[in-house]
């Protein structure tokens, strides 16, 4: 613990109790669980301010409550997708897939976010490219209190071990074992990667797994797609727990993340500092991380004829082995990195 730095922690349910730690309760509805976070963070606020000191309050824009905005002490948003923000752009997609209450309720979260962003003392975006949606879209008051803080990941949790743990799902090692993560599957572009690796020539022995959905989910979401040439190479994994989802890495050889759209792609984060090359499309905050070519292969998203030569033409890395290049652009995208960044604007502040 920063002992120039006390942080409280407010969320609807936790693992254990612990003196800096507040739970809200799970709420009847997101409405009444925005309000309970809000109300639960309002008075830890108050019990733990002393007279002449600045509480700051760093909520997450996607759950915000209106009382936020009534805070008298400086408060900081953390902006982590642009959904909000590309309402209208989006509006086809969304009530096509969620239907118009889902569309309604993201309209009215654009409303509340406009209103916090001109009150916040500073937002926080997770990369450059939601930064910029949110300058574009938002036209705040003060843009100099928008700015990128990128979000970091855990590299010694997922650095591969040696020697290397059993594969969770004993895939043919002989294959080149690709690997798929997203639960929102239409936006992370899998039907277009399964048309890919449909394409491939009958001599490629390769194999693909699927976390995040089940062929059941995968069947409801593309209702046109051909299975013939993938049923017998493909995985569907559903779900996994963290733990598990790094053994499926480290056993894996290329990571593929064909999304049409990403605010910044924290699962390819995992996959680089898993130890795999990745093929990703150019789209939100990728190009921020795929900074060199030594990642892998970038390409234009809803292009299956390109993501199959890609496919074809990737190169892996040396077992156990990350490019230098690509092991500074981890180290600045660490956890411990994203820490020392936010600390250093946290102590700023005060």
């Amino acid at each position: 613990m920063d002992p120039a730095i006390e942080f409280h922690l407010v969320a609807p349910e936790l693992p254990g109790t612990h003196p800096r730690w507040h739970a809200s309760g799970r709420g009847a509805h997101s409405l009444d669980l925005y309000r309970r976070v809000a109300h639960t963070a309002l008075q830890t606020a108050r019990e733990i301010g002393a007279p002449g000191t600045k509480v700051i309050m760093h909520a997450n824009n996607s759950n915000l409550h209106a009382s936020l905005l009534h805070y008298d002490c400086p408060l900081w948003g953390q902006v982590n997708d642009y959904e909000n923000a590309d309402w209208w752009r989006r509006a086809g997609e969304t009530i096509r897939r969620a239907g118009w209450r889902r569309f309604l309720a993201l309209g009215r979260r654009r409303w509340l976010e406009r209103r916090f962003l001109a009150r916040q003392d500073l937002s926080l975006c997770n990369s450059e490219f939601t930064r910029q949606k949110i300058l574009t879209e938002y036209h705040p008051p003060h843009p100099e209190r928008i700015i990128t803080l990128h979000k970091g990941v855990d590299l010694d949790y997922f650095q591969r071990p040696a020697p290397l743990p059993d594969d969770p799902l004993q895939r043919p090692a002989h294959a080149r074992r690709f690997v798929f993560v997203g639960s929102d599957i239409i936006r992370k572009g899998l039907d277009v990667l399964l048309a890919a690796v449909g394409k491939l020539p009958p001599d490629f022995d390769w194999h693909l797994t699927v976390v995040g959905a089940t062929r059941e989910q995968v069947a409801a979401a593309f209702p046109g797609l051909s299975w013939a040439a993938v049923e017998q190479r493909v995985v569907f994994a559903g779900a996994r727990e963290k733990d598990e989802l790094r053994r499926i890495l480290w056993r894996s050889d290329v990571f593929v993340l064909p999304s049409r759209a990403e605010a910044l792609g924290v699962a390819l984060l995992e996959a680089l500092a898993a130890g795999l090359p990745v093929i990703a499309t150019r789209v939100g905050g990728i190009p921020e991380i795929m900074q060199t070519t030594s990642a892998g292969i970038l390409i234009e998203p809803g292009d299956a004829a390109a993501l199959t030569g890609a496919l074809r033409s990737i190169q892996l890395w040396p077992a156990g082995t990350i490019p230098e290049t690509m092991q500074k652009i981890l180290d600045y995208f660490s956890t411990r990195s994203m820490i020392a960044r936010l600390r250093e604007l946290y102590l700023r502040s005060v």
